[in-house]
């Protein structure tokens, strides 16, 4: 894929040119990276998502993977490392990586972890997110199809990244990364910008009944049958099928399939009476916003998950403004000529990354 092409995919944005929060592709250096206008406006924080361009990496890498482990030699991943350094502005000998496991481990960056993984030996082992307040660290979350997030406070001087496949999502990672941000850092909620970078999208994430039933078990949303409601795919209205649905999710697999619908899913859980016990997100009045969270695939009796809205939903149960975060929508399964997609190539593929640095 050229670069005239990639721009042509990333730079034509849902929120259209002229939106505060468009991403874009930036070009200015030999390695080409996904940014925001709201966080390229926010003071002193570097950031990006990479591509599979501008890198020197061969066959299933091409070009720019960045994993040491999944099977390229170590000579053409570091020098796609310094090429990316050298074209975002930062130091890649003081990269901290991670050797993420699925898991919703937090680790705090100090200065003695910069280069960990890249100038020295690796011991950020079994974290999936990191987060500091030291200038010139540049934090890495690598992803293939799983969702990286990366945020920033600008005000307190605080930045993180994410690493959150469908396990952590469920876990929450998001809001436990808010939460730490917010007690362990001083950080205000409605300071905190969110990023939500490539990663594969709701036409093309299938899964079954087991992620749905931890999908409908996580803390973070509110998934009791006041909260929920359902939109048939084709907006034909049968108000016994909506009345179904509302039994909060207690249907037969026949009953459950028994039409394309959307599950939505309402920010915050507002209160009453019957308020669900393990919910431990914002509590409101009324009801908050609609997130398609997944849908019914009816001939397959399976569902379609949509990792973007779950993980903006659980971070905005965990007190972030709706407006602070930015979500790319770029698939990469779809654009797997674009991005690696672990899926599209039954995991033969390299790793991109997101980023994120204070600058001095």
């Amino acid at each position: 894929m050229t670069i005239e092409e990639a721009k042509r995919i990333i730079d034509t944005n849902y929120t259209g040119i002229n939106d505060k929060n468009n991403i874009y592709l930036n070009t200015d250096g030999e390695v080409p990276y996904v940014q925001s206008k709201a966080f390229s406006g926010l003071r002193g924080i570097n950031h990006g998502f990479t591509t599979r361009l501008g890198g020197v990496s061969t066959g299933i890498y091409e070009s720019l993977n960045l994993g040491f482990l999944v099977g390229d030699d170590a000579e053409p991943v570091m020098e796609n490392y310094k090429r990316l350094a050298a074209s975002a502005g930062f130091d890649y000998t003081r990269i901290s990586t991670m050797y993420q496991q699925h898991t919703t481990n937090i680790l705090d960056v100090k200065e003695e972890d910069a280069g960990d993984g890249i100038s020295k030996e690796r011991t950020h082992i079994g974290y999936d997110a990191q987060i500091t307040n030291v200038p010139n660290i540049p934090l890495f979350v690598y992803s293939a199809d799983c969702v990286p997030i990366i945020l920033a406070d600008p005000i307190s001087r605080v930045v993180a990244a994410v690493h959150s496949g469908w396990r952590g999502t469920v876990q929450g990672i998001g809001a436990k990364v808010v939460h730490k941000m917010i007690e362990d850092y001083g950080c205000l909620p409605e300071n905190i910008y969110a990023f939500i970078g490539p990663s594969i999208g709701p036409e093309n994430y299938e899964v079954d009944q087991t992620v749905i039933d931890e999908v409908i078990k996580c803390p973070y949303i509110d998934m009791s049958e006041d909260n929920i409601s359902a939109l048939d795919i084709y907006l034909e209205h049968d108000d016994d099928w909506q009345s179904k649905l509302k039994s909060g999710m207690k249907l037969s697999q026949e009953e459950l399939f028994h039409k394309d619908v959307y599950i939505i899913c309402h920010a915050g859980s507002y209160m009453r009476e019957n308020m669900p016990e393990n919910y431990i997100g914002v509590k409101q009045v009324n009801k908050g916003a609609a997130y398609s969270i997944f849908r019914t695939v009816k001939f397959r009796k399976r569902y379609m998950l949509n990792l973007w809205n779950l993980n903006e939903l659980i971070m905005v149960n965990a007190g972030l403004s709706m407006g602070n975060i930015i979500c790319s929508r770029l698939c990469t399964m779809k654009h797997h000529e674009l991005f690696f997609s672990h899926r599209y190539t039954n995991g033969h593929r390299g790793l991109h990354a997101g980023f994120i640095m204070l600058d001095r």
